[in-house]
């Protein structure tokens, strides 16, 4: 009867504890930078989520971004600069357009003030191998998996 009771009681906390906010106030910058990072991955590994905001910066396929074909639009509002290749400079800063698969493409958004449709690129999918660099500047971009027809080699 005691463990009875006992699951009972458990079992009525169990929502309770579900619910617990997390501190994170006590974290520093890095810190959180981290763990930032390490949701989203988490995210990018789930079968739910259907797209994924990346800011600026200089990411790397394999660790930073899962392998595989992304469709890439840019955020709500901005345009910005897409460079993908499997280099990086010397001074690792910017991708290498030395890069066998070195590929770059300027992304509008419909809603940036300066967009021209018919001129513009709205979006792009790249087919992002494991060990290459994809560096995103201007603006953040959005990933989802690939959602368009592919590829027959015409132009």
């Amino acid at each position: 009867m005691k463990k009875l009771i006992t699951v009972l009681v458990l079992l009525l906390a169990l929502p309770v504890f579900a619910q617990a906010d997390v501190d994170l106030s006590g974290m520093s910058f890095d810190d959180l930078v981290a763990l930032r990072e390490k949701i989203d991955l988490a995210i990018w590994n789930s079968q739910e989520w259907q797209e994924v905001t990346v800011p600026q910066g200089i990411w790397k396929v394999g660790e930073d971004i899962p392998e595989g074909h992304w469709t890439i639009k840019p955020a709500d509002g901005v345009y910005c600069f897409i460079s993908y290749g499997s280099k990086l400079e010397d001074n690792n800063k910017e991708v290498s357009y030395k890069s066998d698969d070195y590929y770059h493409v300027i992304l509008t958004s419909e809603t940036q003030r300066s967009f021209e449709k018919g001129e513009d690129v709205i979006q792009t999918d790249i087919d992002m191998k494991s060990g290459a660099y994809i560096e995103i500047e201007a603006g953040d971009v959005v990933f989802s998996p690939y959602s368009g027809k592919p590829k027959l080699g015409f132009k």
